[in-house]
């Protein structure tokens, strides 16, 4: 890939922060989306659109699929696991939400976050046993 090309996908990238920042969250996505055509591996663009768009649009197959293309690129970025397994959760695909949810928390470094997932595995867990006892 051109260094032109790479930085013309920075600054889409940047201007979807920018756009984000002010909550302006179709914008956002946009940028992010024209940085991923420049620069298909772009693991960051795919990241930050995934985020946006379970957390703001709902749309939490679209995010599964951007955060899979993240871990995909980047195995080590460990917040997309986190994030992931939360897009999962609300699309009701709990295993997959577990599972997500486990591997952050062996690769996952944030002491915050570590905390968020054991408390959201515990919930997902405490709902799979009771919705067996039913």
């Amino acid at each position: 890939m051109s260094r032109f090309l790479r930085r013309l996908a920075d600054a889409h990238r940047h201007f979807g922060n920018l756009h984000g920042d002010r909550q302006e969250y179709r914008a956002a996505v946009a940028n992010y989306g024209r940085a991923i055509r420049l620069d298909p591996s772009y693991a960051e663009a795919y990241y930050s659109r995934g985020v946006l768009h379970w957390r703001e649009f709902g749309d939490y197959e679209r995010a599964i699929e951007d955060l899979t293309t993240v871990l995909e690129l980047a195995p080590s970025r460990a917040e997309a696991y986190f994030n992931r397994a939360l897009a999962c959760k609300m699309n009701q695909e709990v295993d997959q939400a577990i599972a997500d949810f486990e591997r952050y928390l062996e690769v996952g470094r944030d002491d915050f976050w570590l905390d968020a997932a054991r408390r959201q595995l515990a919930e997902l867990r405490e709902e799979l046993s009771g919705s067996s006892v039913s």
